[in-house]
């Protein structure tokens, strides 16, 4: 965050306004889960979001993510790891919950793909 202040951190589920979209990016204000290391979170401006859907999806490059009374989601939803997208830290609002660490392994093979690291 702008002038050193730390309000959300890596693997924080916040609600975030993603609207005004174009095209087949994901819109309205959506829950998504911070995955910018928190250094960045702290000093920068922007930070690194993956939305949340509603559902479960077998795809791979979505990690499906149960409600938990830890991660605050309302329902079982899946992130969509191809829609990853960094955004103005105004566009994030309040904390709804913090992601368990058994999908932080996922989520990495998911980047993979997305990205092409993956073999």
């Amino acid at each position: 965050m702008p002038r050193g202040e730390l309000t959300y951190r890596r693997g924080d589920i916040c609600w975030v306004r993603l609207d005004p979209t174009v095209g087949a990016e994901i819109q309205k204000t959506r829950s998504c889960l911070i995955v910018q290391n928190n250094d960045l979170n702290q000093y920068g401006q922007l930070t690194v979001v993956i939305p949340f859907r509603p559902g479960s999806k077998k795809a791979p490059y979505v990690v499906n993510v149960g409600a938990t009374a830890a991660n605050g989601l309302d329902k079982d939803r899946f992130l969509d790891v191809a829609q990853i997208r960094s955004c103005d830290y105004q566009r994030v609002g309040d904390l709804i919950g913090v992601l368990e660490d058994i999908y932080w392994h996922p989520i990495r093979a998911a980047l993979d793909i997305v990205f092409g690291f993956a073999p």
